[in-house]
Parts: structure tokens; C-alpha cells; sequence
């Protein structure tokens, strides 16, 4: 057995590594960057050692550094997690030149499946029905992409993750979203080729988990359903599928096929794509572990990564195919911070994991009270629940977001919820674009509850209280009684109130100004934490944060839109479409401003002529601050 490894790697999967090599007695060391010097996975593991900077091309994606501290710890292997380098050939090509152990699949395994136009050659080779498309010379892909027919897809030939792709429904929108996919992909992953795919209505996303050792043993660990996705990424993932039984042994005679062709070893997964009409297609081979891979963990009762460790000791399978049984039915929902109803925008700042449900399990690399920052995805937990049957875990699943509390910043909890009580999803109808034809259903803009600002009001008063008895001193979930008048101003998204509380001996009646409701809370319990002057909040399941209003913030006209156009989080300006005197429409684009490895477009919030643009590409700018100044019309 391996006797030290080093996690290259950072957050939620670098602690899941620790955890196993622990149980194993494998020493852990751990890398990190400037910003994850205190982070969950550094105090957990044995040592830890400074890669470089926040950005991830400057700590996680740099290869002379990760095997510096590879050197300096003198470990005996390797593991890369997920994302990364976890698929990057010169990365597993230099460990093992170095004398590490890869924790991986073969060099000629990973050069063969590494990039997704060599995968999709040798499963036509061996007649597995693969997505029409095109994976050739890449100054043909607009001419190539006229043969293929739109709509179609504009993938990274080494993406994953979701990060790399566009889908393109006309010739005019092909080159813009050409140059956006191959942006976020040099930036993720150090490769910015492409292919294109032919677009398949309404498909399903199954994967087959396989596994493979050095001595030719290959098996498969059943199959995960991933099509619940947003932005191409995976929300819900659920194994087994509900897929026919011979259609399911379909897909796993065919990735087995792929695997023992290549002669595969360790973890690996063969993603397929599944039409109305149960065709499927190869779509290509992650090699390397899975984020999703604990609900197949949960239906086999194994440890994936103690088998990664086994096999990379060059020992046997644990077990043989007959061997492996299938039990009850396991979902994983992902928590992001982030806003749905901003298109899934990413959020930063701190957080506090309040509550966690009891008896289910909880992947996370953060502290209970932690900080997002821009740098890198906003992944704050993995939820696991199993059930007998598929509906007794969708049960349980919606049991546990119940029981959890988020505070600090937006999560997609209140989007989950939805999602698990949507029609088509508790009755198995749902498909990869599901989300994305629904979001307006499933993430509704809604008006902020006056409540939310009464609440706020109050906590602020009762925790100013001279009474040093008063349990409102502390950051404890409350009932609401009495207290001395006062008012407030607040700004929660823009959205600006003003608050009386106007005492009375009976109880407290609480108005706000401008409205005639008169609102008295009766035994409601409402978790908050106080950061400073700012009140984060959680009503009826909902986050929300507020500040006090500063009387420099000027409401827009009413009409009129901002004449500022602002940073809706940090990150890196990638490209700016417009030059000072150009004049633009609404919602116009006007810049790419890249954040948590993913681009967000930022467009004209009003008609006007540019006045001053305040950076350039290439520089960082902080959430908040004016990007763009836009004049009046003429």
C-alpha cells in the first residue's frame, strides 16, 4: 500500500481524499494557494505546502510548483482529484517522470481518452454509436460547423465540468460563442481546441462507472443519471437511472468495450447521452474520479478512493463483477453559492453552514464559517441521501434542505426544493435542458417579503439593547416580543425600505413606512447572523442579506435605468466589445468579465453614448465598483 500522497487539489475533494488515506494510514500532504491558506483540507492533512497564488493558473494549474512540494514532502504518490490536472497529460507524464506515483490511469489511456476528439475515434473503431460532429483542424470549424447543421455544440476537447461549452443554434451566433468556449477552456484547463457536436433534442445525461486494475480486470459499478444540469452543469445526480434493463446492460457492455480496449486502470467514467428513442451515443471518457461518485459509493456500499489507492499500489480489484450488488437508490444535489434567479449567478462572501441535517452525508471542504472568494467554483457542499427506491430518496433529499441553514449569501437551497417537487422530475420526465426551458418556474424573480426588512429592523434593536441579560447579545435563532421604537433603513438587492417599530404594552405591532400594513410576529422563528452591520437572514426558506442604506446611494430616477454599469462580483475583465464615444443600446454586450473559472457577459443596462470606461482587459476588478459610464442618448 502507498505509504504518503499528495493532494493536488484543493477544497471539498481534497478533504474527501484525506479522509480515506487516513482510515488507510497514509500520510497526506496537502498544496495550497495564498487564498486557501486556512482552508478545511490544510488543517485536516499531515502537512501542506504554498503552490503560488489565488488564481489557479498561478497555484493548482502550476506544474513546476505542485511538484516542488511533491519533492519537499518526499511523498510516494500523487492523487489529483477532479478538475485541474486531474485529466492533463503532462501533469501525470511529469509525476511519474519524477518518481511519483500517478493516481490515474496509464499514460497511453489518459493520452487516448484525454481529449475527447481521440475518445470519440476509437469508439467509432470499435463501433459504439458516437454523436455526429467534427474533432479535426481547427481553422475548419466554421465550414465544419455548416456541414454538421445548427443548432449543435461547441465543446473543449479536454473540458469537463461543464466549462468550455456553448451550444450554437445559427451560423450567426457561431463566433462569438466559438471564441467564448475556447477562452473559458485555455483558462480551465491550458488547451483552448475544440470540437463541435451535433445538437440531440431532449437527452437524457448517464454515465457508467467503471474501474480497472494492472492486471486486465475491468468491471463497471452500475450507471448515475446526471441530467438535471444548469450551464451545462450537473445540479442533481442520481444512480441508478431508471433506464430498461437492456438498454442499461447496452451501456455497460459498450464502456467495458471502451476500457478493455485501452486497457484502462483505476476510476474512470464513460459518459453517454440517451435520445427520446433510446439511442445512445458515447460522449466521452472522464479519467479520473467523478464529483458525483458518492451515490455510487451509496448503491455499492464501496469506497471508491480507497480502491483508487489499491489499485494504484498495484493490487487486484476488491472484488469481482458478480460480486458487486446494487442497493436502494442514492441522490446527490450540489450546493452552490450562487443566484438562480440571475441565471446562476455566482456569489461571494462569507458563509456559515448554520444547520446540517442529521443522517445524511455531507461532503464539504469549508469550515461551518467560511469565505467564497471569486477564484474558484462555487461548489459550498455535496448532499447524499439513499433510499430504498428512487421516491423514498427524493423524500429524504427534500427532508435534509428543510434542515439545512445557509447564511451569509445566496444558495441554490430554495431552487432545489422546487426542483425536487417539480412534476416532471419526481416522475423521472425530465432531460438535460429541463432546467434551462423552466428556469422562470424554478428560480422566479420575486418581490422581497416586508417582512425580511421588519425582521431586520428588530434584530438590529433588541441586539443594541443595554440589557446585558438579553439574549438577542447573541447570534441565536428568535421569537419575536417587545422591545423599545425605533427605524431603520435598509438595502437588500437594491430594494430600499425604510422601517418604524412603533412599541406598544400589548406587543409589537411593526409598520413599515409608506405601507398601511400593520405586521405583529407571533412565534416565528427566523435564523440570522449579524457580520458587522450587515443582517443575514433565512424566511421560509429563502437567504437573504441585508445592509443599512447609506444615504451616498442614490436611487435611479424612476423610468431610467443606471447610467453605471457595475461589477456583479470580482473577477478578470476578459474582453471589451465597445470604446468610449461608441454608442449602445440595451442590453447591448459590452465586456466578459471572467469569475469563478466561467464567463459572465455584462450588457448595457439603458440607452447612451460610452463616457469613460474605467479598466481595460486583463484587469481584476472588485464586486461592486463602476466599470462603464454611460451618458444620455445623442
Amino acid at each position: 500500500m502507498i505509504k504518503s500522497v499528495l493532494i493536488a487539489n484543493r477544497g471539498e475533494i481534497a478533504c474527501r481524499i484525506i479522509r480515506t488515506a487516513r482510515h488507510l494510514g497514509i500520510r497526506t500532504i496537502a498544496v495550497y494557494s495564498e487564498v486557501d491558506r486556512d482552508s478545511l483540507a490544510i488543517q485536516m492533512a499531515d502537512e501542506a505546502y504554498s503552490i503560488g497564488l489565488s488564481p489557479a493558473s498561478q497555484s493548482y494549474l502550476n506544474i513546476p510548483n505542485i511538484l516542488n512540494a511533491a519533492k519537499q514532502a518526499k511523498v510516494e504518490a500523487v492523487h489529483p482529484g477532479y478538475g485541474f490536472l486531474s485529466e492533463n497529460e503532462a501533469f501525470a507524464k511529469a509525476c511519474r517522470e519524477n518518481g511519483f506515483i500517478f493516481i490515474g490511469p496509464p499514460m497511453e489511456a489518459l493520452q487516448k481518452m484525454g481529449a475527447k476528439s481521440e475518445a470519440k475515434a476509437i469508439a467509432r473503431k470499435a463501433k459504439i454509436p458516437v454523436i455526429p460532429g467534427y474533432e479535426g483542424d481547427q481553422n475548419r470549424l466554421s465550414e465544419e460547423a455548416d456541414r454538421v447543421g445548427y443548432p449543435l455544440m461547441v465543446k473543449a476537447v479536454m473540458g469537463g465540468g461543464g466549462k468550455g461549452i456553448r451550444q450554437v443554434n445559427s451560423k450567426a451566433e457561431f463566433q462569438k460563442a466559438l471564441e467564448a468556449c475556447r477562452r473559458e477552456a485555455l483558462s480551465s484547463f491550458g488547451n483552448d481546441d475544440v470540437l463541435l457536436e451535433k445538437y440531440i433534442p431532449f437527452p437524457r445525461h448517464i454515465e457508467v462507472q467503471i474501474f480497472g486494475d494492472a492486471y486486465g480486470n475491468v468491471i463497471h459499478l452500475f450507471e448515475r443519471d446526471c441530467s438535471l444540469q444548469r450551464r451545462h452543469q450537473k445540479v442533481i445526480e442520481e444512480a441508478p437511472s431508471s433506464l430498461p434493463s437492456d438498454l442499461k446492460e447496452k451501456l455497460y457492455k459498450a464502456a467495458l468495450k471502451l476500457a478493455q480496449i485501452i486497457r484502462y486502470e483505476n476510476a474512470g467514467t464513460v459518459e453517454f447521452l440517451v435520445d427520446e428513442k433510446g439511442h445512445f451515443y458515447f460522449m466521452e471518457m472522464n479519467t479520473r474520479l467523478q464529483v458525483e461518485h458518492p451515490v455510487t459509493e451509496a448503491i455499492t456500499g464501496l469506497d471508491l478512493v480507497e480502491w483508487q489507492f489499491r489499485v494504484a499500489s498495484k493490487e487486484k480489484l476488491p472484488f469481482s463483477q458478480k460480486e458487486i450488488a446494487l442497493q436502494g437508490h442514492s441522490l446527490e444535489l450540489r450546493l452552490y453559492a450562487e443566484d438562480p434567479s440571475q441565471n446562476f449567478k455566482p456569489v461571494t462572501g462569507p458563509v456559515w453552514m448554520k444547520e446540517v441535517p442529521k443522517d445524511v452525508r455531507i461532503d464539504t471542504g469549508l469550515h461551518p464559517v467560511d469565505t467564497i472568494t471569486s477564484y474558484y467554483d462555487p461548489l459550498l457542499a455535496k448532499l447524499i441521501v439513499m433510499g430504498e427506491n428512487r421516491l423514498g430518496a427524493l423524500q429524504k433529499a427534500e427532508f435534509a434542505l428543510e434542515h439545512l441553514e445557509i447564511l451569509g449569501l445566496k444558495t441554490n437551497v430554495p431552487f432545489l426544493k422546487r426542483l425536487l417537487q417539480d412534476k416532471a422530475v419526481l416522475e423521472n420526465h425530465s432531460d438535460v435542458d429541463y432546467i434551462d426551458r423552466h428556469l422562470k418556474t424554478l428560480a422566479p424573480s420575486k418581490k422581497i417579503p416586508e417582512k425580511i426588512f421588519l425582521a431586520a429592523s428588530l434584530i438590529k434593536a433588541l441586539s443594541s439593547s443595554e440589557n446585558s441579560l438579553s439574549p438577542w447579545e447573541e447570534n441565536h435563532n428568535w421569537r419575536l416580543e417587545g422591545y423599545a421604537p425605533l427605524s431603520f433603513e435598509w438595502t437588500c438587492e437594491r430594494d430600499i425600505r425604510t422601517i418604524s417599530l412603533i412599541y406598544s404594552p400589548d406587543g409589537w405591532p411593526l409598520q413599515a413606512q409608506h405601507s398601511k400594513n400593520t405586521l405583529t410576529f407571533s412565534n416565528l422563528r427566523i435564523p440570522f447572523w449579524k457580520l458587522g452591520e450587515k443582517i443575514s437572514l433565512i424566511y421560509r426558506g429563502e437567504t437573504y442579506n441585508l445592509t443599512p442604506h447609506s444615504p451616498v446611494l442614490i436611487r435611479p430616477h424612476k423610468g431610467k435605468s443606471e447610467s453605471h454599469l457595475k461589477a456583479p462580483m470580482t473577477g478578470k475583465i476578459a474582453q471589451i466589445f465597445v470604446k468610449e464615444g461608441d454608442f449602445v443600446k440595451e442590453s447591448q454586450p459590452l465586456l466578459i468579465l471572467e469569475a469563478m473559472k466561467m464567463e459572465h457577459m455584462m450588457t448595457a443596462p439603458r440607452n447612451g453614448k460610452i463616457k469613460h470606461i474605467f479598466y481595460q482587459g486583463g484587469d481584476v476588478v472588485e464586486d461592486g465598483v463602476d466599470v462603464i459610464d454611460i451618458g444620455e442618448d445623442g
